[in-house]
């Protein structure tokens, strides 16, 4: 569901958009990435540093403004992941580290400028620059995804396959995970406490910092003392690498008169939010794959608002 992606500074240089045509090629890839694109950056913002440099450098024209615009969105919801070592000691040029560190930092495609372009990379990892982009596969399958999510039939995939795939790369740098799923607290059990297991069990496995990712869910209160097992399982589900990682459930007053929580469900991080309509029973603990599911992209503000709407219903916040 996200791709990973490295963007050469000197893509945004003066002289490689300086006609209107490059130009706004640039623009159109920049829009895409805010779609599901993460972009891989040096653990010393060395990155961000060069393109902002680049940017500053560029006629002040509504274009700036745009370019501007859209990697200002990428920053604010922490698109830049800080996975690259650069060569402190100056033997290596950046260039040099990125392709040698793609296959281990998950990297699916290399922008490169016309400068750089002959740079060779590994296998599995394509490379283009403003004019060969919309003939990669990376933006076939990429644009694909934005417009028409994914859809799996029953049992398609192991599980740990599907959750490589769903969450694999979207589920590695967040420092917050949210998960909104009514039915998760009123009708724990069965699929949904299998899946949490597994899910938590795999998440161990892949997440980055666990201890400076806030985990929280978003349920209906069950009725007696359901919340307390759910608490007590959770708690059980935490171990290894999630341990410490602070983890709270915001329980929701179920109501005969009024609504309590969005019939869809979603996942939501401090880098992109999802929809995925079945919630938190999408393995099937017989067969250890995946149940029937569409999974897409949401906005933000959108899915934000919608979870205030239901503020009134909200009960103090249980810490696992």
């Amino acid at each position: 569901m996200i791709f990973y992606t490295y963007l050469d500074p000197d893509v945004l240089s003066v002289k490689n958009i300086e006609n209107d045509f490059a130009m706004q090629a640039l623009i159109a890839i920049l829009r895409g990435f805010t779609q599901n694109c993460f972009i891989a950056e040096f653990e010393d913002y060395r990155l961000q540093d060069a393109i902002k440099e680049q940017v500053n450098n560029l006629p002040d024209t509504f274009d700036r403004k745009i370019i501007q615009k859209l990697l200002k969105t990428l920053s604010k919801h922490n698109r830049f992941i800080y996975c690259l070592i650069p060569n402190y000691s100056g033997k290596k040029d950046d260039i040099s580290c990125v392709v040698e560190q793609a296959a281990k930092c998950f990297l699916d495609l290399l922008l490169f400028s016309e400068t750089n372009n002959d740079t060779e990379i590994p296998n599995g990892i394509e490379k283009a620059t403003l004019a060969t982009f919309q003939t990669t596969n990376f933006e076939n399958v990429r644009s694909n995804l934005a417009i028409n999510g994914r859809t799996f039939t029953n049992g398609e995939l192991d599980q740990n396959d599907f959750l490589n795939w769903c969450f694999g790369k979207m589920l590695r740098y967040p420092t917050r995970i949210e998960i909104c799923d009514k039915l998760f607290g009123s009708r724990f059990g069965d699929n949904f406490e299998y899946t949490i297991k597994i899910f938590l069990r795999w998440l161990e496995q892949n997440i980055v910092d666990p201890e400076n990712c806030k985990f929280i869910f978003h349920c209906a209160k069950p009725d007696g003392h359901t919340d307390h097992h759910i608490k007590t399982q959770l708690l059980s589900f935490k171990t290894g690498r999630l341990k410490n990682m602070p983890m709270e459930i915001q329980f929701y007053q179920l109501s005969d008169t009024i609504q309590i929580l969005p019939h869809d469900r979603f996942i939501i991080t401090d880098q992109v939010a999802i929809d995925f309509g079945r919630g938190l029973d999408f393995l099937d603990r017989n067969t250890r794959k995946n149940r029937d599911l569409t999974i897409g992209y949401k906005s933000f503000k959108e899915v934000d608002i919608l979870l205030k709407s239901y503020a009134s219903a909200m009960l103090p916040r249980i810490s696992i």
